[in-house]
């Protein structure tokens, strides 16, 4: 298609004939046609110039977004990567939290066989203590009754009081509070 130019439409020449056009009204008609195409050839142009810088401004955007898109790519890989880190490092974390947890409840398993140990101990101090004091008592009521019998109305031989000084030194002697001293 050609396009017709103001130019050209004034320049248009018609035959004359007797029976004819006005010849100024076709003049005039022309002009106003060449101004209106003027108007719309300007109007295109304008168009056309507002069509290329909206062109060229969607392939501005269009590059922008692909960066955005790459951009958006590389930080879903690094998200990833730092999930993956963070898994692997939660897992050591939790793997470490189990071995310090065995090695308390290992300390706290040897920390009960010594108490256990120890309080077998007390309680055989105890038992010994037991037997000890007992024998203290048995002892002293011994020699209680000693000193209770009535020594006026029996007689005594020299035997007698041999195995009465006997026993009473050998009991005496037998155990004393030094030896709780030793013990404690």
């Amino acid at each position: 298609m050609t396009w017709w130019r103001p130019e050209d439409v004034r320049e248009i020449d018609f035959n004359r004939s007797l029976r004819g056009y006005n010849e100024y009204e076709v003049r005039e008609f022309l002009e106003e046609l060449a101004s209106q195409l003027e108007g719309m050839i300007a109007e295109r142009e304008k168009i056309l110039r507002e069509n290329r810088e909206l062109r060229q401004m969607l392939g501005e955007k269009e590059e922008e977004l692909v960066k955005m898109e790459d951009r958006m790519r590389k930080w879903e890989k690094q998200a990833e990567v730092e999930r993956e880190i963070v898994k692997k490092e939660s897992q050591m974390v939790l793997k470490e939290a189990e071995i310090r947890a065995q090695k308390i409840i290992e300390e706290a398993l040897e920390r009960k066989k010594e108490i256990e140990k120890q309080h077998q101990a007390l309680l055989e101090q105890y038992r010994l203590f037991q037997i000890r004091f007992r024998s203290l008592l048995q002892t002293f009521m011994d020699s209680l009754e000693w000193k209770e019998k009535d020594w006026n109305t029996k007689a005594l031989t020299g035997e007698e009081e041999e195995e009465n000084k006997e026993e009473e030194g050998g009991e005496i002697s037998r155990f004393s509070f030094r030896d709780f001293q030793d013990d404690f």
